[in-house]
């Protein structure tokens, strides 16, 4: 799979995923499921007023408490675009089958970073994403303008810089594939206190994980064996560095 999908859906799930946590109470649907299922499970509307094709459409995010959606686009023009049009379509064929009280609207206000750190002491990337059109989530990564020892330094200094095609040719699979493993961990796990006894803040803060890039052969573009990724507190003590964390089990 070409570096640009594998990224791009990694995009898609961290960010998903942190909806998910920063609404726990909510009843939130991605674009695994249809709007069949949503208004079949959720009793919201008559599914069967829709066509095929509109059954089987998957918005990125559905959140049925709050009753708004989101589309998650790469940040540029056409981005904005397609999110804006899928949004509008969405919310059209939504709120067609619904009642009044159970009609959607664009989602606003949701924004945040994931800050992404290799092992071996390359650049630190961050995943940014915010929501200035309704409706329309846009993302963008970036990296550190220079090598740091921690996320803590790099969020610090606050210099990021674009990251040419090689780099995401070289370590995008890696980003991607090691994003999704620490997300279908996390998604196991009854709290966002792990197993490892250490939880992502990720309200109004910023997550941080490690990702090892030992290579053991593997092709450029994909994740290695043994590839892990570690989540770190996201708000670092100021009167001491972060303790190292250790490895453990099923890591």
């Amino acid at each position: 799979m070409p570096w640009e999908i594998f990224l791009g859906n990694a995009s898609h799930r961290l960010i998903a995923y942190i909806y998910g946590t920063r609404y726990p109470a909510n009843v939130v649907y991605y674009n695994n499921q249809n709007i069949k299922r949503i208004l079949q499970e959720q009793d919201i509307g008559d599914w069967s007023l829709l066509s095929e094709h509109e059954q089987d459409m998957r918005p990125d995010i559905t959140d049925v408490s709050a009753k708004r959606l989101f589309e998650i686009k790469p940040y540029n023009e056409k981005g904005l675009q397609e999110g804006s049009l899928e949004a509008q379509t969405y919310l059209l064929v939504l709120n067609r089958t619904a009642l009044p009280k159970h009609r959607f609207v664009a989602g606003k206000a949701f924004e945040g970073e994931i800050l992404i750190q290799f092992a071996q002491g390359q650049y630190i990337w961050r995943l940014e994403w915010c929501t200035t059109t309704p409706g329309v989530t846009l993302y963008h990564w970036t990296r550190s303008r220079e090598h740091f020892a921690s996320n803590a330094a790099a969020y610090e200094a606050a210099q990021w810089v674009e990251i040419s095609e090689q780099e995401l040719k070289k370590y995008g699979g890696w980003v991607a594939e090691a994003s999704d493993e620490m997300v279908e961990r996390r998604e196991r796990l009854t709290t966002l206190s792990g197993a490892i006894g250490v939880a992502i803040d990720v309200v109004g803060q910023v997550a941080m994980l490690v990702i090892s890039t030992t290579t053991s052969g593997g092709e450029r573009g994909t994740a290695p064996q043994g590839a892990k990724v570690l989540p770190f507190p996201s708000s670092p003590q100021p009167a001491a560095p972060p303790a190292r964390l250790p490895r453990a089990a099923g890591m």
